[in-house]
């Protein structure tokens, strides 16, 4: 197994670097023998060479790598994002990631959403019209191909079937927005009807943003167009307790090809202060690994972050005084008894599940 890793920006860099001990730990204490490459594609490369992804990129990771492991992309140097554009992007429509799926987990339970994440208005079909350098008309497209959205939906639903769930909601805006939301609620109708066991029903978008904050316990399965989802995903987030919990898995179930990535920004503002909260970098590798099939070890480090997440350790924006590094040290040692416990009670040595 390989693993890649590209740490990118600001506490991006910081979280990720300080999360590969435990991939370390895991492969002495379990012999996983997942190997992984670290590349520097990100602002600094950007601003010394031009290149987003260098040639050869996609075709590499596609073939070479099981799993790739992304930290945030963000650089004051580069207001526009045009790096992130062509980093974030770039593997997501080349390696056709069109699934994105962020697990949101709240007291009242776990919502599974799933984002589509390759098309809607992030397809980038638009331009400008400039009079005396300030921009007059602006446009951007929401483009919807029949075929993209009727996979991501299928897959949305036979994931939430095949793991327990009884209820899925699609949220949509065909009130407002007509063309591609009448295509996805009747795409929705067709292939929801495969799938008596789930209770379907539909939102509209601001609706739904309302509703989940006051019960999100009404929801169980969510399945949601590009903007609507990334826009989602941060209010559950904040549910949660804040973008530091936040992990993210981007697949193509077709190909197996997945990229994993705590969803908060680059943070200049607290780039190199080491208080960044690692752990939802943790959890993002704990998908990878799921990913890659070593279920049991994931489920052993989601345990000892979310531990380590409730005491003193924690950092600031959890309201603890701790540091990343601190942080990350103390799941490796939770996660490091865990492990001897697992290999105590079956009386031989950790092994993969």
């Amino acid at each position: 197994m390989r693993l890649a890793v590209i740490p990118g920006d600001g506490i991006g860099r910081e979280v990720v670097l300080a999360v590969l001990p435990v991939l370390a730990l895991l492969n002495e204490a379990c012999d996983l023998g997942v190997e992984h490459d670290v590349f520097g594609w990100g602002a600094d490369e950007w601003l010394a060479t031009g290149t987003g992804l260098p040639d050869g990129a996609l075709d590499s990771l596609a073939t070479e790598y099981q799993a790739i492991v992304l930290g945030a992309l963000g650089d004051p140097r580069i207001p526009d994002m045009a790096h992130g554009r062509s980093i974030l992007l770039g593997l997501r429509r080349g390696l056709d990631l069109y699934v994105n799926y962020r697990p949101l987990d709240l007291p009242t339970g776990r919502i599974d959403l799933f984002r589509e994440n390759t098309q809607g208005l992030y397809v980038g079909v638009g331009g400008t019209i400039a009079r005396r350098g300030s921009v007059s008309v602006a446009i951007d497209e929401c483009v919807y191909t029949r075929e993209t959205v009727e996979k991501f939906v299928r897959f949305g639903l036979r994931r939430l079937a095949d793991t327990g769930r009884t209820k899925v909601t699609l949220v949509h805006k065909s009130n407002a927005v007509p063309n591609t939301g009448r295509l996805w609620q009747e795409v929705f109708e067709a292939e929801a009807a495969g799938f008596p066991q789930l209770s379907a029903g539909q939102e509209y978008v601001d609706s739904f943003c309302y509703h989940l904050v006051r019960d999100p316990s009404s929801y169980e399965g969510v399945l949601a167009p590009n903007l609507f989802g990334d826009i989602i995903s941060d209010i559950g987030a904040a549910l949660m307790g804040g973008l530091g919990l936040a992990s993210s898995a981007s697949i193509c179930p077709e190909t197996g090809c997945g990229l994993f990535e705590p969803v908060h920004g680059s943070a200049p503002d607290i780039a190199g202060k080491g208080i960044a909260n690692p752990a939802a970098a943790a959890m993002s590798l704990a998908m990878a690994l799921d990913h890659m099939g070593y279920g049991k070890q994931a489920v052993l480090l989601r345990d000892s972050v979310r531990e380590v997440a409730g005491t003193e350790l924690a950092t600031p924006d959890l309201g603890g005084s701790g540091t990343t590094e601190g942080f990350m040290a103390e799941v490796t040692d939770r996660l490091g008894a865990r492990l001897g416990g697992e290999a105590d009670r079956a009386g031989e040595p950790a092994t993969t599940a």
